[in-house]
């Protein structure tokens, strides 16, 4: 596990990096994308802060990818309350 300010996480494994890495690929694909274009970059970062707050299932990280508005480099999340240290047990 890995420790960053007082927040412990486990960390990704390999299959989990797998995981993710297809689920931005296909996302990347239906938006005509470049992988390390900001974009792709920001929708990265969202998906592991799904990942790490417990959503695991591929068919649901994409559905939540599906629902992101991007707007230039930014992006707006969709209503689903989940983020980087604000993940709720439930």
């Amino acid at each position: 596990m890995t420790q960053h300010s007082g927040i412990t996480k486990p960390a990704l494994q390999p299959e989990d990096i797998t995981m993710l890495h297809a689920v931005l690929r296909q996302w990347c694909r239906e938006k005509s994308c470049e992988i390390g274009s900001p974009a792709a970059q920001h929708i990265a970062r969202e998906l592991v802060s799904w990942f790490e707050c417990g959503i695991r299932n591929p068919h649901k990280l994409a559905g939540l990818m599906r629902h992101m508005h991007l707007d230039g480099q930014t992006a707006s999340r969709p209503a689903v309350k989940t983020g980087q240290s604000k993940c709720q047990d439930g």
